[in-house]
């Protein structure tokens, strides 16, 4: 009988998408359209956003990250079949290895707004809304065929493919 609990919690706990840092109730519900469009008013403001990497640069004692934002979905995945709204730049106090924070990979991340910054790999001058993350997920690439395409409530299915 104590076999069957500990394999049913270890099946449930493989059902959690996101580490708790994501579930944080401090979190505020804001969009990228509020932001961009007066970002120095939300200032200190923790927000969870996503999307697409644009680019990745590492300084000696931050990372940069440009990302194309996308809304989240209810699991807090980025919803690519959406327009997007724009871009903006998380800065990280860890270091991110291009190879894994490829361009084109979807994340999404926790954060306070700190300020505005300029594009790190385009050539307009648009500022954009700068991040200061407490965490970062990269999702997998291979979850959208295994999420839609097998069943709702089988995320945990690919860390066994």
């Amino acid at each position: 009988m104590r076999f069957y609990l500990i394999l049913i919690s270890l099946l449930l706990s493989a059902c959690s998408t996101l580490p708790l840092a994501f579930e944080d109730p401090h979190i505020t519900n804001i969009s990228y359209a509020e932001v961009s469009a007066d970002i120095e008013s939300y200032k200190n403001t923790l927000v969870r956003w996503g999307g697409v990497i644009g680019d990745v640069k590492n300084d000696e004692n931050f990372s940069w990250m440009e990302v194309i934002f996308y809304p989240l979905d209810y699991y807090g995945r980025p919803k690519i079949n959406k327009p997007s709204e724009g871009r903006f730049v998380i800065k990280s106090p860890e270091f991110l290895d291009p190879k894994n924070y490829a361009k084109n990979r979807e994340i999404i991340t926790v954060g306070v707004i700190e300020g505005k910054t300029e594009h790190i790999t385009s050539l307009d001058s648009s500022e954009l809304p700068l991040i200061k993350a407490t965490a970062i997920h990269l999702w997998p690439i291979n979850y959208r065929d295994n999420y839609y395409g097998h069943c709702r409530f089988c995320y945990f299915m690919q860390l066994f493919w």
